[in-house]
């Protein structure tokens, strides 16, 4: 039995990736929490904090997993500390490592939307330290290393969507972009796609996203009425404009089920 260790477990993507990978039996999966417990048994989730440098290496050498998932959020330089321990400790172990990566690594080039295939470039603090985990570990794990990019990710009960509900419901405004164009994902979905990718051993870069890109105005605007706020306060900004977005090479390996639009993932979230 592969036993699954999911790195920040408790966050939208890392909670769903855990609900999934915990209804399929050939799994053993264990998850790492920093404040929010995890609705796992006690003996199967772990308090993590990254400012104690071997607080990771502690819960390896307990649990011995031959598969990792990281979804870890918090201070850049002990983030990079820790991937290189998880990524080192798989080395020596013949382990597999799946990090939950962002499109902001390409957030340089607003030109259009981006590819596995294309070299990251980016000028912000967060794209930059991403590309530095990429490359860090896969230099340590090779083929072991699998990148998984994310777009703007949502879900029935992510940050994302409080957010929103919350100036909705306050009668606020919402801020619009309508010169982006944007792909979306949602915490469900990256789920089942990591789960298909980590079951039949899928290798390299994966960019996990709808297979269409969408007006960011458009995608707000039918959302916010789906969701039953038809006079909502809207605001636009036109300073941003171009692509932030990811598209993906590797479509077709997925099976029908799991290829879907930006706007298959708003009817997802407007229905309860």
């Amino acid at each position: 039995m592969n036993k699954v260790l999911v790195i920040g477990g408790s966050g939208c993507v890392g909670k769903a990736i855990v609900a999934k990978m915990n209804k399929c039996d050939e799994f053993d999966v264990y998850a790492t929490y920093f404040n929010n417990p995890i609705p796992l048994n006690e003996n199967k989730s772990f308090k993590l904090n990254i400012e104690d440098v071997n607080n990771i290496n502690d819960i390896l050498n307990f649990l011995k997993p031959n598969i990792v998932v990281s979804c870890l959020r918090g201070n850049y330089d002990k983030q990079l500390i820790v991937h290189t321990k998880i990524a080192e400790y798989l080395r020596k172990n013949h382990g597999r490592l799946y990090f939950c990566s962002t499109t902001n690594v390409f957030d340089s080039d607003f030109s259009r939307a981006h590819y596995e295939d294309d070299s990251p470039n980016s000028i912000t603090e967060y794209g930059q330290f991403k590309i530095e985990c990429e490359n860090i570990i896969t230099e340590i794990l090779h083929h072991n290393a699998c990148i998984l990019r994310l777009p703007q990710v949502w879900g029935k009960d992510s940050p994302r969507m409080k957010e929103l509900l919350n100036l909705l419901n306050n009668n606020e405004k919402s801020i619009v972009y309508p010169k982006l164009i944007i792909n979306t994902i949602t915490d469900v979905m990256i789920a089942e796609k990591v789960f298909y990718i980590i079951k039949y051993d899928l290798k390299g870069i994966f960019h996990l996203a709808a297979e269409d890109v969408i007006n960011y105005k458009d995608f707000y605007n039918e959302l916010i009425i789906g969701l039953g706020f038809s006079e909502a306060r809207i605001e636009e900004n036109f300073k941003e404009e171009g692509y932030f977005a990811i598209l993906s090479k590797r479509n077709n390996g997925f099976p029908d089920q799991l290829r879907l639009t930006n706007k298959s993932m708003i009817t997802y979230l407007i229905n309860s």
